[in-house]
């Protein structure tokens, strides 16, 4: 068991380096920090960080994870946070402390995960620009991605927000763009409908009249068919 978590551990630190290859000036740089890059392997559910003591870069080596935003001290008993946005592998997210509260990320499958101390890695990255700018530009992209769904979302209609939602994880997930398609979701409805401002009943509802209209089927728990991208985006707006 040991050896194959060491094994896995210096894999993921390895696609990290992948990932951020083409940026490396300087070997040494790379060394530096995959030396200070922690791994973690989380299942369904689990949480990371533990606790929020201070910022990180979080590359995702496998696995899909959810981003949610913590309040301290919760709302509520029920309160769990708000759905920022979703992960994927290869993406590097920043996990922020703010006043009052912070943000994690939370498995959705099970996922391997490389995580480092924001101040520490931005410190040795400096010495390489053309290195930080590369991780800056991956961080940056998925906090524009979630800037831009939630001006979107602010002036769309229900079926608008769920088309556009299949649109962008067909494209994230399986890398398509357009024809027909089949992806499977890692995250249930609710999840679904937290990240866009829905209720689940209304997340079940949209998915309905979307596979009456032809544009998407479920076959099987998790699994949406989508007949042709283009008509989705169409129905989105995009």
């Amino acid at each position: 068991m040991a050896s194959h978590a060491h094994t896995s551990e210096a894999s993921c630190i390895e696609s990290f380096r992948a990932s951020v290859a083409p940026a490396l000036g300087d070997r040494t740089v790379a060394d530096q920090l995959c030396s200070i890059g922690e791994y973690f392997a989380l299942s369904p559910d689990e949480q990371f960080p533990a606790s929020i003591d201070k910022d990180h870069l979080v590359y995702l080596a496998s696995g899909a994870a959810k981003l949610v935003s913590l309040e301290h001290p919760p709302l509520d008993a029920q309160t769990r946070g708000h759905i920022l946005g979703f992960h994927f592998a290869d993406d590097i997210v920043s996990i922020l402390r703010k006043p009052g509260g912070g943000s994690s990320l939370t498995a959705l499958t099970h996922i391997e995960l490389v995580a480092f101390s924001a101040e520490e890695f931005l410190d040795i990255a400096q010495a390489d620009p053309a290195l930080l700018r590369s991780v800056l530009i991956k961080s940056l992209d998925s906090l524009q991605r979630t800037r831009t769904r939630m001006i979107r979302i602010g002036h769309q209609t229900a079926r608008q927000r769920i088309a556009g939602f299949l649109v962008n994880m067909a494209e994230r997930i399986c890398g398509c763009m357009s024809g027909p398609c089949e992806i499977a979701l890692p995250m249930g409805r609710s999840d679904i409908g937290d990240s866009l401002g829905l209720t689940i009943e209304t997340v079940s509802r949209q998915f309905t009249e979307l596979r009456k209209s032809g544009l998407i089927s479920t076959p099987g728990r998790g699994i949406v068919g989508l007949s042709d991208i283009d008509a989705l985006k169409c129905e989105a707006g995009l």
